[in-house]
């Protein structure tokens, strides 16, 4: 009988301690229950959110930075430009004309010399291409408007924006390709919400990027 009694003590001895210190069992499993799922929140909120963007594009290889006469068409293989100057298509970098021949901030209606704009990337600038045949007259709208935006205004500061059609011999990856320095986003509509995106992660990210020309004025 003395065992007996001696086992329930102890048996209830941890349920007298927790009665003391003022936590009742159900308070504690709330408590832990509560760390648990604190935990978990934290967890997902930082696996989500320390994943790369999407938008951020693609990085492409270093292709330099020569200057050439302006005029020229560095794809055509008797241009001085060196054997296969550009690695992507369109160029993110590479041979470009010399400091005369930088072209405008702005919307074009027909294609720009690739060479020539590969400058203005060099000076911080995004340029985007989009191929005629895959972007509507409404995408095609809606990617002038955001540039004529950007250009006119100088949102935070941003005004080199370039939007050209494409018209090379080879086609783009892509009905729209927005360029910067060395990095590409490509996309498969006129997204200007993921190519501001783009923008705001490589705009002045260049070698020259206190080149010009100005904004508008």
């Amino acid at each position: 009988m003395q065992r007996r009694e001696r086992a329930q003590a102890s048996a209830l001895h941890p349920r007298a301690e927790l009665r003391s210190a003022g936590l009742p069992d159900w308070r504690l499993l709330a408590i832990g229950g509560a760390l648990v799922v604190g935990l978990a929140i934290v967890a997902a909120v930082l696996l989500f959110s320390s994943g790369p963007n999407s938008n951020s594009g693609v990085q492409q290889p270093d292709d330099g930075g020569l200057h050439v006469a302006a005029g020229t068409t560095c794809r055509l293989p008797e241009a001085p430009c060196g054997p296969d100057p550009y690695s992507t298509i369109p160029a993110a970098s590479g041979p470009h004309w010399d400091p005369s021949g930088v072209a405008n901030w702005g919307v074009y209606a027909s294609p720009q010399n690739e060479s020539q704009l590969v400058h203005n990337l060099e000076h911080g600038g995004i340029v985007i291409w989009y191929d005629p045949a895959q972007v509507d007259t409404t995408g095609v709208q809606r990617l002038a408007d955001y540039v004529d935006q950007q250009v006119a205004s100088g949102i935070s500061g941003r005004f080199k924006f370039i939007l050209s059609p494409w018209d090379a011999a080879e086609p783009l990856p892509a009905p729209v390709v927005a360029t910067a320095w060395r990095w590409m986003l490509q996309l498969q509509a006129a997204d200007t919400a993921a190519i501001d995106e783009f923008a705001r992660t490589h705009y002045q990210m260049s070698p020259e990027p206190n080149g010009g020309p100005a904004p508008p004025s």
